[in-house]
């Protein structure tokens, strides 16, 4: 009997903790499937490790490489932390002058800089939200 009742409690908690996430999951935006939100979303969080990498260990590449990723998703829009704007100029500042007199370095970020800078706030933008656990993800939010 024990055992029916554990199968039973076990099978409850899977069937409803499904439904718990799909309530959560925020809708992919019109013209933007799931997987491809998945994937910016992924590319992102990947871009803000490079960068985080980057400033830690005074690695310019790495942060120049960050805001390449992070241009090649925005596509348009803008990508926020607690409702401002990321500035990916400012970042690009970090890198060059991390790089010191690599002038191959100077170059790459310069060239980006055009782009870095005319990013401003869209009708939908890549929002980086933590929860109180320390978790933190890009949301697509359009309003």
């Amino acid at each position: 009997m024990k055992r029916f009742l554990t199968a039973l409690a076990l099978t409850a908690a899977v069937f409803t903790s499904g439904a718990v996430t799909a309530e959560e999951t925020a809708p992919a935006p019109a013209g933007l499937k799931p997987a491809e939100q998945a994937e910016k979303n992924a590319t992102l969080q990947t871009a803000n490790a490079m960068i985080n990498y980057g400033r830690s260990k005074g690695d310019a590449l790495a942060m120049i490489a960050g805001v390449q990723m992070m241009l090649d998703v925005a596509e348009g829009t803008t990508i926020e932390s607690g409702g401002q704007p990321v500035d990916l100029g400012k970042v690009l500042d970090e890198a060059v002058a991390a790089a010191g007199d690599d002038q191959l370095v100077v170059a790459k970020a310069e060239a980006l800089r055009d782009a870095a800078e005319t990013q401003n706030r869209a009708m939908c933008y890549w929002e980086y939200w933590c929860d109180w656990y320390g978790y933190c993800e890009y949301w697509y939010v359009c309003y």
